[in-house]
């Protein structure tokens, strides 16, 4: 028997059922009717969707060894990413390249990076308060990404606004807004739509394909090539580049770690710029958040410094906000599995070569784990009786099984720091338009492969006199 799904139509199935946005929404309706192992076809093709963390944990974690494969994604590869882990077939190639990224961003190694990624956050809070409603978004938020993962994967620090990897950073970020769910596009479903102009019916992805591929191939080979040349002249500093370098065989082909790096600053940039993004909005929404952290932040920590690494077991509320954010922000949303054989899960069969997508915006809806969970509640994660006990989300946000996010003690602790610092030295109120009108952001989140706010603007201000003098003397 195979699982339950809506009605399809003859020959092409769901295809005209499925949704042009907020697929992950619709999915979850459904699963409230289908089950959290819900079943559609499309041209053919069978997609398995997982509504809950119970059935993604069973299936993709206990069962990874046949559920660790990716399908075919035609715009992602025609824009250049098929040499990416992200989007790798499961064998050795993949194996490979997760063994690189493990040696160099788990859960130790991880430690090492603490005091640049403090310093970064301190950097972002200064950008801030130089910041106008207009720029805030684009340009502070992109920076802060940038500026930490740069120096991760390249050694490299950024020192002015016309820094090259900015400017990848930013061609990334706005290509991965545009493409949509990978899997998803008409040109996967029909690959000849590639040879059509962006104007023809279905083919509008190869416009932003055709703009960007030239970035992505940049971002393989750009971080590669300079610290090799910073290798060989004896410049180079500590980075994953120059570990993998001084581990290479000379003989080894380099794709592999062009690949392993590209994935590194692609997913950095856009997990780190998406939740930033993400938390100023809910901070737009309730700043009564920031009252309540401040207070926090100032009976733990005082105000003669700002927040360290070593206060956040001290800060709950802190932690809430940026558990809470992380709930309602989609790293690689719906980026579908593979599965290689024939399974059986709770008597129902899934056919070898269906697509399986972990529905995380669905579990992070789940009603039966998180109360009212449309709401900005970050006092829900409070043990009882302050708060309702429910489980922290980052447990599910980052994937799940052998193609879990490989940056995720990386990418938490950037947010944490740069949400602490934010908190503890900024105030964050609307902006008004030009009529002197308060402008109340969309709190709608734009489809891409990641999800992201609208509209973000807001006018940011130092919380208090001394708050200017603790920033600059962080960054002596």
């Amino acid at each position: 028997m195979l699982p339950p799904g809506p009605p399809g139509d003859p020959l092409v199935g769901h295809l005209l059922r499925m949704p042009s946005t907020d697929s992950a929404l619709v999915f979850h309706e459904w699963a409230k009717k289908y089950g959290d192992v819900m079943r559609l076809e499309v041209l053919g093709r069978t997609m398995i969707i997982l509504d809950s963390y119970q059935a993604a944990t069973d299936l993709l974690e206990k069962r990874g060894a046949i559920y660790s494969d990716r399908p075919k994604f035609t715009v992602y590869e025609l824009l250049g990413w098929d040499p990416s882990i992200s989007f790798l077939s499961y064998g050795k190639r993949f194996n490979k390249q997760r063994t690189m990224h493990q040696s160099y961003l788990n859960r130790n190694k991880a430690e090492d990076f603490k005091v640049m990624q403090t310093q970064e956050a301190r950097t972002l809070v200064q950008n801030l308060f130089e910041s106008t409603p207009d720029n805030t978004f684009p340009e502070r938020h992109n920076r802060f990404a940038t500026g930490t993962i740069s120096q991760i994967v390249a050694g490299h620090r950024i020192t002015s606004n016309d820094d090259p990897y900015l400017h990848m950073s930013h061609m990334i970020v706005e290509a991965m807004s545009k493409t949509g769910t990978p899997g998803g596009s008409p040109v996967d479903f029909f690959p000849i739509l590639q040879h059509f102009p962006s104007w023809f019916p279905g083919a509008s992805h190869m416009g932003v394909v055709r703009a960007c591929r030239p970035t992505v191939q940049e971002l393989y080979e750009y971080p590669f090539r300079t610290v090799k040349n910073q290798q060989e002249s004896g410049e180079a500093e500590p980075s994953f580049i120059l570990q993998q370098l001084e581990a290479m065989d000379p003989t080894e082909d380099d794709i592999d770690l062009k690949g392993a790096a590209a994935t590194m600053f692609g997913a950095g940039e856009i997990t780190t710029w998406g939740a930033v993004s993400i938390f100023f909005l809910a901070m737009i929404l309730h700043p009564e958040y920031q009252v309540i952290a401040r207070k926090e932040i100032d009976s733990v920590v005082g105000d003669q410094r700002l927040p360290e690494f070593e206060d956040r077991k001290r800060l709950p509320i802190v932690e809430c906000i940026l558990q809470e954010t992380l709930r309602r922000v989609e790293i690689f949303h719906c980026i579908p599995h593979r599965v290689m054989d024939d399974d059986v899960y709770r008597g129902m069969l899934i056919p070898k070569g269906s697509l399986v997508i972990a529905n995380i915006r669905g579990m992070s809806l789940n009603e039966s784990v998180y109360s009212d969970p449309t709401r900005f509640y970050p006092e829900r994660f409070l043990p009882k009786p302050a708060g309702r006990g429910e489980p922290y989300f980052n447990n599910t946000v980052f994937g799940f099984g052998r193609r879990i996010c490989t940056g995720q003690y990386v990418a938490e602790n950037s947010l944490w720091v740069g949400i602490a610092s934010i908190l503890a030295s900024c105030k964050i109120n609307n902006a008004v338009d030009e009529t002197g009108n308060i402008i109340v952001p969309d709190p709608t989140l734009i489809d891409g492969l990641i999800s992201h706010p609208k509209d973000t603007r807001c006018i940011i201000s130092p919380r208090s006199p001394g708050v200017k003098k603790l920033i600059r003397e962080a960054l002596i």
